[in-house]
């Protein structure tokens, strides 16, 4: 048989445990680079990165939602070792993705005459950057991904992300280093960003070939769905491509916004608190992104009331691993920002504030987003993502003009209070669980008490020890302070709630096993 046997257990943990060794070390490999990245070249690099890095974003769009409405049809006939059916799926995904590369590349030229456009002060434009060939770039290393990636959502809907996340780990690993010393030896962005698309388009290529070699009975078939699928398919999709501009415009149009109107040192100010966030979400998605496809397996295997059990005690780990970080964010991001690259590039407090209010807002939907796109339910929520991004825009622009930088981070939160915020639990409760809603909300409103209040009580302990100094020593006390407050608090809120319970048997288990182990 080609396809995973193991236990949604056995899969969560196997994908968490290598997904944490991995993303640790890109993590710390970024930090690296980033240092090294400033010490030789302007902030003003960073924001050229992060607006066309932005921009590529909204070119996406050209995927129109297809990896949504196929993905989630993975699940039954993986489960039910139907080899053609998920072949024919695949096959499909190559030729949608083929027209997906060719539609960037097309959209990319064309907008290569507007590019200043974007620009406030084109004065800020470092002299040896030629904005039109690193578009160009950025445009080939975006639309040739799309020749390989398709492969990858069969590895993550057969619940074995982590021998992707293990792969990538190399890649990167081989990547970084290159560019860190191609940068060192030649202080050229050219030639870190050439390093870096050909080892993105290499890594692409032997990830591909290898997951063909994986599943050789499913790429071995050439034929096609059958139309009424393909009608079913483009149906979706359709749905589907709402969500997907939503998702475009709330994700991709922050560079682009702040340099339009800012600039683009603001723009590289920004990209620091961004690959931060980043990182904290890629350690968030080690615990919560293996979720994903046992929640789908859950979706076609399990009856009702099992489904909604598990979903139950995922979002109750969601809440919990989301708040507590949310909480660090408040108390350390700003230290650790000096720490790591120096006071100089430190936002101010408004916007650091509102980045971490997002940061919570977007992180507790992990879950029910999951639930929401393996189940289909996004086909009931046209409308949303449309009226998500048009207050997501109207308020940002409104907000830049008004109180700068924050304002686009405001725009962000508003939009998503208005909409998805409760719209998304809304359609999972009515129309998959069939249940009331109070709970949840009940639940919510308990861990927006506790990571508030753990926030706002650690923050006033560390200025009270430390003050407006900063060191390693104060960041790691603050940092150790604001998890004990945050623990304490959610051990005296839960201490009798199941879910706790569970949670907290499996981690003594795993301690006592280790404990055990060295003892031996």
């Amino acid at each position: 048989m080609e396809f995973n046997h193991q236990s949604r257990t056995r899969n969560i943990l196997k994908t968490s445990f290598t997904a944490g060794i991995c993303r640790v070390s890109n993590i710390l490999l970024g930090m690296a680079y980033r240092m090294v990245f400033l010490r030789y070249l302007s902030v003003e690099y960073l924001g050229i990165n992060g607006l066309f890095s932005n921009i590529l974003g909204v070119l996406a769009l050209a995927e129109l939602g297809f990896s949504s409405a196929i993905n989630y049809r993975l699940y039954k006939p993986i489960r039910m070792e139907d080899c053609v059916r998920v072949g024919r799926l695949m096959h499909f995904y190559r030729k949608v993705y083929s027209g997906v590369a060719f539609s960037i590349v097309l959209l990319g030229l064309l907008l290569i005459p507007f590019l200043t456009f974007f620009i406030k002060d084109s004065g800020e434009i470092p002299e040896d950057i030629n904005v039109y060939f690193i578009f160009i770039l950025f445009v080939l290393q975006s639309s040739t991904s799309y020749l390989f990636s398709f492969k990858f959502a069969l590895l993550v809907a057969d619940q074995r992300q982590y021998q992707l996340s293990f792969v990538r780990m190399i890649s990167s690993i081989v990547c970084v280093s290159m560019q860190i010393v191609v940068l060192v030896l030649w202080k050229k962005y050219i030639f870190t960003l050439v390093v870096g698309i050909l080892f993105h388009l290499l890594f692409n290529m032997l990830a591909s070939f290898w997951v063909t070699r994986k599943y050789p009975k499913v790429f071995s078939v050439k034929s096609n769905i059958s139309k009424e699928e393909e009608k079913a398919i483009y149906h979706d999709t359709a749905a589907a491509l709402l969500h997907r501009v939503g998702g475009v415009v709330i994700n991709s149009t922050d560079s682009i916004l702040i340099t339009k109107f800012v600039g683009l040192a603001a723009t590289g100010l920004y990209m620091n608190y961004a690959a931060v966030l980043s990182s904290v979400n890629n350690l968030v998605n080690i615990f919560l992104g293996s979720f994903n496809a046992s929640l789908g397996n859950a979706h076609v295997s399990l009856d009702s009331k099992k489904r909604f059990d598990v979903f139950r005690k995922s979002l109750f780990l969601n809440f919990w691993i989301v708040g507590l970080i949310t909480a660090c964010l408040f108390v350390l991001a700003d230290d650790f920002i000096t720490l790591w690259l120096g006071s100089q590039f430190k936002m101010d407090s408004l916007t650091v504030c509102l980045l971490c209010v997002m940061f919570f807002i977007e992180g507790v939907r992990h879950v029910s987003t999951s639930y929401t796109n393996v189940s289909g339910l996004f086909v009931r929520d046209k409308p949303r993502p449309v009226i998500e991004a048009s207050l997501n825009l109207l308020i940002s622009i409104v907000g830049l003009k008004w109180i700068g930088i924050a304002g686009v981070f405001l725009g962000t939160i508003a939009s998503t209070l208005l909409t998805v915020f409760w719209r998304e639990p809304y359609l999972l409760y009515r129309y998959v669980f069939e249940k009331s809603m109070i709970k949840y909300w009940i639940e919510y409103a308990k861990y927006v008490a506790i990571t508030g209040s753990a926030a706002f009580l650690a923050i006033h302990v560390k200025y009270s020890l430390f003050g407006n100094s900063v060191s390693i020593f104060s960041w790691l006390i603050s940092a150790l302070i604001t998890i004990v407050l945050f623990e304490g608090l959610h051990i005296l809120v839960y201490m009798r709630n199941d879910y706790f319970r569970q949670y907290f048997k499996m981690i003594k288990m795993q301690l006592d096993r280790k404990s055990m182990r060295e003892q031996i």
